[in-house]
């Protein structure tokens, strides 16, 4: 597949459909599906250099649309044809069809650098009501739980995308995509970009009864990098006996749960910090003053310095901070500091944080930075 930011895909295509598909690339989002169309085997209906037919790969509901654009650069003010991958959509269309559902097609404008967009955008809004149309041939259960989510829900259709499987044949699986609006604004201060912050849930229902059902929670970059990584939640299962109207809010309350829990435990690592700054501030090397994620100080005991590193971990205080020894004199064969982990380290989560720093303070003093001195002579290369 061609990067659709490639100076290759401009040479290959007809001058004057260049900024009709240049727009189209450049959206950020067609429908509710994240990630950006895609363009590739870029080809001539008239023999020229330039094409005038290439594939778009739409994201839509957990899936990739392939639509076959077909214009016809002998004639440039001509609407563009399309060749769908689902033989049920469009098949043999009229007029009113198109009049109805596609308007920009009908009223084809080659100069205007937004007409093509505006097609696909059409397009694929009504692909999704000719999907939410099939509904009605696959049982009750599925009808029901699209009417319900979308009537008893906060849920409405503009944040849903649906699609049954395989297209153009007997279906055996069908698709929900729930883009989940929710206020992501209680998270801590990140250095990531908020501003992306998305959850989407895709529910799957196959087997003969639909009763087989798969939900998958996917985030953006940001929210997964602020829950602690990829598979840092895990969601609920969804039992047969429920329904999208019921499973869909619980799903939300689980994740705002841990909004709320990453709200207290930032606060507590932002506490334990300022602890530190409280009884070590002229030692402090650096601090991470964003995310509350860490803390470097610098200790002399019996005119021996080293470095404490302190990790706090995101769900601190329930886990213990990670500490790390390391050397200012000594360093590995690989040109690293010689550094040691601190082990049995004094801790409860119920102390308060001027308690967890005094205790780890006075531990490190008596039982580790001898120990760690006698080893980084020992083991050090340099």
């Amino acid at each position: 597949m061609l990067n659709q930011n490639s100076q290759p895909i401009w040479n290959s295509v007809d001058k004057y459909i260049e900024p009709l598909l240049k727009r189209v690339l450049e959206t950020q989002r067609i429908g509710v599906s994240c990630g950006k169309v895609e363009v590739n085997n870029i080809t001539s209906s008239c023999g020229k250099d330039r094409g005038d037919r290439f594939y778009l790969s739409i994201p839509y509901a957990g899936k990739t649309l392939i639509w076959n654009v077909l214009f016809n650069s002998l004639c440039p003010e001509l609407s563009p044809d399309f060749l769908f991958d689902d033989d049920s959509f469009l098949a043999d269309p009229d007029v009113t069809t198109i009049l109805t559902h596609v308007p920009s097609l009908a009223s084809w404008d080659v100069t205007n650098d937004d007409a093509l967009l505006m097609v696909i955008v059409q397009l694929l809004s009504y692909y999704k009501e000719h999907q939410i149309n099939l509904l009605e041939k696959q049982g009750e259960r599925l009808k029901f739980e699209y009417s319900t989510l979308v009537n008893e829900t906060e849920i409405c259709p503009e944040d849903m995308e649906v699609i049954s499987l395989p297209t153009g044949v007997r279906p055996v699986e069908t698709r929900f995509l729930i883009r989940m609006a929710m206020d992501f604004s209680k998270l801590p201060e990140r250095i990531s970009h908020p501003q992306d912050d998305e959850a989407m849930l895709l529910v799957t229902f196959n087997g003969p009864d639909y009763d087989h059902i798969t939900p998958e929670l996917y985030l953006s970059k940001s929210l997964e990098d602020a829950f602690g990584g990829p598979a840092a939640l895990h969601i609920p299962p969804f039992q047969s006996s429920k329904y999208l109207m019921d499973y869909v809010p619980e799903v939300k309350g689980y994740i705002n749960e841990k909004i709320n829990l990453l709200a207290i435990c930032f606060e507590k690592r932002k506490s334990f910090i300022a602890a530190l700054l409280l009884l070590k501030r002229g030692s402090i090397i650096e601090y991470d003053a964003v995310e509350a994620s860490n803390v470097t100080l610098l200790v002399e005991h019996r005119d021996f310095y080293c470095m404490i590193h302190f990790k706090l971990p995101t769900t601190f205080p329930k886990q213990p901070p990670q500490i790390t020894l390391r050397s200012i004199y000594h360093m590995t064969s690989l040109g690293t500091l010689f550094s040691q982990n601190v082990e049995d380290l004094p801790y409860s989560p119920r102390w308060v944080p001027f308690e967890m720093v005094t205790k780890a303070l006075n531990h490190i003093a008596e039982k580790e930075i001898h120990k760690f001195q006698t080893n980084s002579v020992k083991n050090s290369h340099f």
